[in-house]
């Protein structure tokens, strides 16, 4: 079955990891949502794509030198004309656990894999652990699977790294692996296909592009316009 995961939500028109984001991605039909995962400065699970402020708020600095408390102050919707603030990784869970399934990208790990100590709770607490899995490098993924392993793991190879996405997900023991573009074939789908492995792919956001990658083989496709997806 080809799937949907609405990246950072309705990202491409509304702003991105909000609560509204993730409501409207829901309302049309997404199999799944997207999101980011980091600590603040007091060890607070926050959702957010960037490191520092200045793209995403009207903040400024970096989000790990910010308590919570400073982080729900700021403006994430001003890019778009709307107020709406950051929001946690519990208000999340809170809106939509077992409600789609929940891709969640984890940008650090935490000092002793605190991060992924906390969102495996997180997970636990809501009862979550069939609608979940953590995306994340290798770094993260082997704190995903030192303190975590109940939980499913996507391997990401993003540019830097010198492993390849097969490679890294059979030493993680990975159930899926998510693409980015240019840096996979049809070669390399079927080969994780016969593994069981499953295949996502960052990103499309096209009628045609949905096709093109679905006939290749991908299984879910992150898109910004789950819009257009939907129709």
């Amino acid at each position: 079955m080809k799937k949907f995961c609405a990246h950072r939500g309705l990202s491409k028109l509304m702003p991105e990891n909000t609560l509204p984001a993730f409501a409207a991605a829901l309302s049309l039909g997404a199999d799944e949502i997207e999101f980011d995962i980091r600590l603040t400065k007091d060890q607070k699970l926050i959702v957010s794509h960037d490191g520092t402020l200045e793209r995403i708020s009207d903040g400024e600095g970096k989000l790990k030198e910010k308590n919570l408390d400073e982080l729900l102050a700021l403006n994430i919707g001003v890019k778009h004309g709307w107020e709406v603030g950051f929001c946690t990784a519990e208000e999340v869970f809170e809106q939509f656990a077992n409600k789609i399934v929940f891709n969640m990208h984890l940008k650090e790990h935490g000092e002793n894999g605190e991060l992924i100590r906390q969102l495996a709770a997180l997970t636990e607490r809501y009862q979550a652990q069939e609608h979940v899995y953590f995306a994340g490098s290798p770094a993260e993924l082997e704190w995903m699977e030192r303190v975590a392993p109940q939980i499913p793991r996507t391997a990401i190879q993003l540019p830097k790294d010198a492993i390849g996405i097969v490679e890294m997900a059979e030493k993680y023991h990975c159930s899926g692996v998510q693409f980015w573009l240019g840096m996979f074939d049809e070669a390399t789908i079927r080969e994780l296909h016969e593994k069981n492995i499953c295949c996502n792919l960052f990103y499309a956001d096209t009628f045609d592009d949905y096709k093109k990658y679905f006939d290749m083989g991908i299984d879910t496709l992150l898109t910004n316009r789950m819009d257009l997806a939907a129709a």
